[in-house]
């Protein structure tokens, strides 16, 4: 009887790749382009050994906060569709939106739809006020808002914090939830998950293929939602949760 695949869920950026800021002199592989077309992603060699022994040995879903723009920007050979926008769209395996599942957040996120355009407006004015440079956006697909993202122009990691801090002092977080890590700050909806995505993911591919081993791969706290719906997960030792796990039982 063959050996069924592993189905593998794993985080994109700061897991699979980082931005050159991140990296030391060490030999770097390009992952992905910017908008204009140029590098601004890539893989140590570790982490391309890594990568190609998942795409050799597994079926690989990547599951990202990226917009689907931003996906269709990776360079990494991914063949088995993905999950964008923190679990707002799916893609099949062609790329194409999952028709089923953006009607589903359709109707789950249609009280936010006002909300999310003001939140990010109103963030880049408290940051104004406190005196930072930030740019900010609505990740938006198909016409849906997803979620509010905001990062700092040469400030310190601390300004997005503080203007966190702000927004909470106001009330304007109340019933969303927050994705912070490095130069990233997200406010998202409750009902936004990568977990609930992956979940169902999991769900269809269990009537299409039966029980098969799940590992899950995520950098970042917010990424042990959708991590703890596998059988087994891990983390880079750099990353965010792993730093986290360690401060948390004592070890350096």
């Amino acid at each position: 009887m063959p050996t069924k695949r592993p189905l593998v869920f794993v985080d994109l950026d700061d897991t699979l790749f980082q931005t050159a800021r991140k990296m030391d002199g060490e030999p770097r592989f390009m992952a992905s382009l910017d908008v204009n077309g140029q590098p601004t992603s890539f893989m140590n060699a570790t982490q391309q050994c890594f990568v190609e022994w998942l795409l050799a040995t597994t079926d690989v879903v990547p599951v990202t906060a990226r917009s689907v723009e931003a996906y269709q920007r990776v360079h990494v050979p991914f063949a088995h569709g993905a999950i964008c926008a923190h679990g707002g769209v799916m893609l099949d395996s062609g790329g194409l939106p999952d028709r089923e599942w953006h009607a589903h957040m359709s109707r789950a996120l249609a009280p936010e739809q006002a909300r999310l355009h003001s939140l990010s407006a109103q963030t880049l004015t408290l940051g104004a006020e406190l005196g930072f440079s930030l740019r900010g956006w609505v990740v938006e697909e198909q016409g849906l808002a997803t979620y509010v993202v905001t990062k700092h122009n040469n400030e310190t990691d601390e300004a997005l914090l503080t203007v966190c801090a702000g927004l909470k002092a106001r009330g304007l977080l109340d019933g969303l939830y927050v994705h912070g890590n490095g130069n990233n700050l997200a406010f998202l909806p409750q009902a936004l998950q990568k977990r609930e995505a992956v979940r169902e993911w999991i769900r269809r591919d269990f009537s299409d293929h039966g029980k098969r081993p799940i590992l899950g791969f995520g950098d970042s706290v917010s990424d042990l939602g959708f991590m703890a719906e596998c059988d087994w997960w891990g983390s880079p030792k750099g990353g965010q949760l792993a730093c986290h796990v360690r401060a948390s039982i004592g070890h350096d």
